[in-house]
């Protein structure tokens, strides 16, 4: 039987920060030690000093918690999530700052579920169950109280000095790779986790609660009378890269190709993640200024339109993060008998038959519909297309995508980028059979891109501040009835500016205001796309709508 043998509290203590220290914080140890051999020139005592300053303050860090009865509880939790977060560091590139503490909080348990593999589990056993049980079972001694209080004394000065220590001779060293890495920091195990925690609980339960604010009481239809139907479909883990109305090599959008659909080229998201780009892109605040809280207390798009006398229906397949909290809301039922649908998730065909019921019972002159699509959610891409909709091949069938070929994996993203396309194709149908007396339009744009293994990078949620550009770059399409085209917008004009301008969520509250022809006091016609393009507008007069520099890009 394996005896695991005694240790004293300091023993402990330095034990486990060895550990975090080269194995949970590989991830870590390696970014930093890539960042230093990229420079010219650089100091190999210094590269040598990188573990044992984070051991040295690991140990201070892990010292706070050195109580009987409390230390080993509190290692074995922080053991046990490391080992998931190592994991996803890992294999995936993910960073577990603020907003991917928020993703996984606000995630369904479908989508939890969608991460597990056995890979992850044999991760969580051997570098999380196995240390923990340990800790766990590990006999620790303990001196009289005032011996203890000397010899933490004595391991905390110890750690101090060496910090200071490596400080004084290569501050300047740790000031030069941190200014141009900022976010290594993020990669460190758990004081970046834990951090975002805290702060995550902080803002969302103990912080004072916001009244709600009315942006706008009055909002006014400039044009009453004119019948009009928006279908705004809200995409899942959508890049623009892999569009081939963007240029893409592979046939992605063949079948919105028919359309004249209007594909916007340079449009980028607010996030990289769920929880924040469909907050933001359905709010007045622009990317730069976004609060979460702050939006989910004030009216959005939704609301303005609403109280225009809009009739706005959201359509859900995704999850609404709290944007569609205060309009008319279909879910779709994902335990409903149909061959779309795993009791998990449902492919997104599903939202055809609510907007084909509601398309049939027009109830006010002007009705937006919002649905929100499966669209790409990894990493299981493989189950958001039928089988007959599996158009390239060799695919990736299962989640662990990390193991799979660069080429299976890019053809299984695709096939959710052509599935997508085809469900597109019947919303467009749905509304070319409409009368014609009504303008109809269908607008499209992704909440968020995803990598797909780029630089070792995959899924997406990164901080916005070094996210990959394929976690940003997202495509918008467009498509308008020719008595809207006639009524609202120059088609020269606006394939020009879908060409050439550079766009990002902040145009979305402002454009649909603006193809809705409603007044309000939040309405910029400066960040609306298409008022660039008004039916009298000659080719020699286009203007091109820039976004302001660092907003989407």
């Amino acid at each position: 039987m394996l005896k695991i043998p005694q240790l004293n509290i300091n023993q402990l203590l330095l034990t486990t920060g060895v550990y975090f220290t080269f194995v949970l914080n590989y991830p870590f140890l390696s970014s930093f030690t890539k960042a230093i051999l990229a420079l010219e020139e650089f100091n190999v005592l210094f590269l040598l000093t990188v573990p044992i300053l984070l051991c040295s303050l690991l140990v201070i860090l892990f010292s706070v918690f050195s109580v009987k009865y409390l230390v080993k509880p509190v290692l074995v939790i922080l053991i046990l999530a490391s080992s998931l977060v190592f994991y996803g560091s890992l294999h995936y590139g993910i960073v577990f700052d603020y907003g991917m503490i928020q993703n996984s909080v606000e995630t369904n348990s479908a989508e939890v579920f969608s991460y597990f593999n056995i890979e992850l589990v044999l991760y969580f056993f051997v570098f999380g169950l196995i240390p923990a049980c340990l800790i766990a079972l590990c006999p620790v001694t303990y001196q009289p109280l005032f011996s203890e209080i000397i010899s933490r004394f004595k391991l905390l000065l110890l750690a101090i000095i060496t910090v200071c220590a490596i400080g004084f001779f290569y501050y300047q060293d740790y000031a030069s790779v941190g200014r141009n890495n900022r976010h290594l920091n993020k990669f460190i195990v758990p004081s970046q986790f834990v951090s975002s925690g805290f702060k995550y609980i902080k803002y969302n339960y103990f912080d004072e609660p916001i009244t709600f604010v009315s942006l706008d009481k009055s909002p006014i239809d400039a044009s009453p009378n004119d019948k009009e139907v928006i279908v705004l479909v809200v995409g899942e883990t959508a890049r623009a890269k892999n569009f081939s109305a963007n240029g893409y090599e592979k046939s992605t959008n063949s079948h919105t190709q028919a359309y004249q659909v209007v594909s916007f080229k340079n449009m980028y998201s607010c996030g990289t993640a769920t929880a924040v780009s469909v907050p933001c892109m359905f709010s007045s605040l622009s990317r730069e200024n976004f609060n979460r809280r702050k939006a989910d207390h004030q009216q959005n798009l939704l609301d303005v339109m609403s109280l225009a006398g809009v009739d706005v229906l959201w359509v859900d397949n995704n999850g609404c993060k709290d944007v569609c909290n205060r309009i008319p809301t279909i879910k779709v039922d994902v335990n409903q008998d149909n061959s779309l649908c795993d009791d998990k998730y449902c492919q997104d065909e599903v939202l055809l038959t609510p907007l084909k019921h509601k398309l049939a019972n027009l109830s006010q002159n002007k009705t937006v519909i919002v649905l929100h699509m499966m669209g790409s959610h990894g990493p299981t891409y493989f189950k958001r297309y039928p089988n007959q909709h599996k158009k390239f091949i060799p695919d990736c069938s299962r989640s662990d995508i990390q193991n799979c070929s660069s080429e299976e994996l890019i053809n299984t993203y695709d096939n959710t980028i052509a599935y997508t396309d085809y469900v597109l194709s019947k919303v467009i149908e749905q509304l070319k059979i409409l009368p014609n007396n009504i303008n109809k339009s269908m607008v499209y744009i992704s909440d968020h891109g995803e990598s797909l293994g780029e630089s070792g990078a995959y899924l997406h949620g990164f901080p916005y501040a070094f996210s990959p550009k394929e976690q940003r770059h997202i495509p918008m399409l467009v498509w308008m009835s020719q008595q809207k085209q006639q009524k609202n917008n120059n088609p020269e004009c606006l394939t020009q500016l879908a060409d050439s301008g550079n766009y990002s969520h902040d145009n979305i509250y402002h454009s649909m205001l603006g193809l809705l022809d409603i007044n309000s006091s939040t309405y910029q016609k400066s960040l609306d796309i298409f008022s660039k393009c008004p039916r009298s507008t000659t080719n020699s007069a286009i203007q091109i709508a820039q976004v302001q520099p660092g907003k989407s890009q």
